[in-house]
């Protein structure tokens, strides 16, 4: 009896030894809410029994394949949680948003937000706060650059990003060796520290072409790039920066006035068929740029593009916000399928395994020997991967995203084409114009 009274109290005491350890095991794991540093989510589900996360999701988007992709890693960690996948092209997103708001139909549990339109979405208020419980997504865990095309206008974190969708410079390697003496991506960035020397090495190439090679394809190629960088917004609430788009068009009109750009309406079959040609060198690059634009408008070349940091560094070019609805009956689902996909490190190979897509996490960036994507010789044997995160994430600032912001691309596009056809229409008569187009849809707008 006492043998078995003390096998007993052993197996007692080790079992309230074990219950402890669980315990503190517990309490150390209740900060693990979207820290992106490991492949677990929290919130309202339960981070240590995957099996035990379940829940429909209707998705609405655009990229068929990268969701497939990513939803079927997902689904070997969450086998229980079933994704329904609705196809809509990003050009009608907003307005099917809008329309089932108007008509009172119920909205997909994930909800898309591209680049052109997440700031007019936020506004619409039917994204759930990431800020507050359960959530509360620690944003020191994002690339600083990120925060502010993710947060509404009360400050809320209302999505993750898809992709950081870095942007640059891509160009053409045998134009730039017989222009600017070299093809190395390194060289050419020290050799175009400003845009200003970037414009008047342009008049050279224009004047040695006999007026026939301009260094970008359109004055909307170089609006991509200086309307990106930095991080003076042009809208604050109602009041218009003035003087931010009063310096871009003057530098646009430098653009045109020193024939640095060959008139080519930005995404037209002649524009598309430059890539091809030996008229245009630079472009600017997302890094869904080379498989989706550069590669099949010059399917026969073979080392002849290069990838580079532009004057005054790298911008937000694109990008996507995923969120959740507010009023979504799966929000435990939602959360830890979005949470997974972009805030744990585990999402985030998910990704670039499955798109090369890179997620903007402080702590995916450690190792970037593991985003190195090889040698491309398409590229002239330039590593992709290892040039966005290495040479353009580390310094890429962003501008707050707003409602406006459709309306300010579209009333800059006719505002550029104007001046790109007429040579004494200048960045005075350009901002007005702007003005003009911008009050037809917000009189509510302060121009200041």
């Amino acid at each position: 009896m006492r043998q078995i009274f003390s096998k007993k109290s052993s197996l007692f005491t080790l079992v309230l030894t074990l219950c402890f350890i669980l315990v503190l095991a517990g309490c150390g794991n209740g900060n693990n809410s979207g820290n992106g540093t490991s492949g677990e989510v929290s919130g309202n589900t339960s981070t240590n029994d995957s099996a035990s996360v379940s829940g429909k999701l209707t998705v609405w988007g655009w990229d068929k394949v990268w969701f497939e992709g990513t939803a079927a890693k997902f689904n070997k960690k969450y086998p229980n949680v079933t994704l329904s996948f609705v196809e809509v092209s990003a050009g009608d997103y907003l307005k099917k948003i809008q329309t089932s708001i108007a008509s009172g139909s119920e909205l997909p549990d994930i909800i898309w937000g591209e680049a052109a339109f997440r700031g007019a979405l936020y506004e619409l208020n039917v994204l759930q706060s990431l800020s507050e419980e359960p959530y509360k997504f620690d944003t020191s865990n994002l690339l600083d650059f990120e925060l502010p095309l993710l947060t509404n206008s009360k400050g809320e974190l209302v999505g993750l990003e898809q992709s950081g969708s870095p942007g640059a410079l891509a160009y053409k390697r045998d134009l730039a060796k017989q222009y600017f003496g070299t093809d190395d991506p390194d060289e050419l960035s020290a050799m175009f520290t400003d845009w200003d020397t970037f414009i008047a090495k342009g008049k050279e190439v224009y004047e040695k072409s006999g007026g026939k090679s301009f260094m970008l394809g359109s004055l909307m190629d170089a609006y991509t790039i200086f309307s990106n960088q930095g991080t003076t917004a042009i809208v604050d609430g109602n009041k218009v920066n003035t003087a931010e788009v009063l310096w871009i068009f003057t530098q646009l009109q430098s653009v045109r006035d020193n024939n640095t750009e060959g008139k080519l309406a930005m995404w037209s079959p002649t524009w598309n068929a430059s890539y091809s040609q030996d008229n245009v060198i630079f472009y600017p690059a997302a890094n869904w740029s080379p498989e989706f634009v550069i590669k099949p408008n010059d399917k026969s070349s073979t080392g002849r593009w290069g990838l580079m940091v532009p004057p005054e560094g790298g911008f937000p070019y694109g990008g996507t916000t995923i969120g959740i609805w507010k009023e979504s009956k799966n929000k435990d689902a939602a959360w830890t399928y979005l949470n997974w996909l972009l805030g744990t490190d585990e999402g985030a190979e998910a990704n670039f395994a499955t798109s090369d897509y890179i997620l903007p996490l402080k702590s995916f960036f450690k190792d970037t020997s593991k985003l190195s994507s090889g040698a491309d010789e398409f590229f002239g044997g330039q590593d992709l991967g290892k040039f966005w995160v290495e040479k353009v994430f580390p310094n890429m600032k962003s501008k707050a995203v707003t409602k406006y912001d459709q309306d300010i691309y579209s009333s800059s596009e006719l505002v550029l084409q104007v001046m790109a056809q007429d040579n004494s229409f200048d960045a005075k008569q350009a901002l007005e114009k702007w003005e003009e187009q911008l009050k037809k849809n917000h009189p509510e707008l302060v121009f200041e």
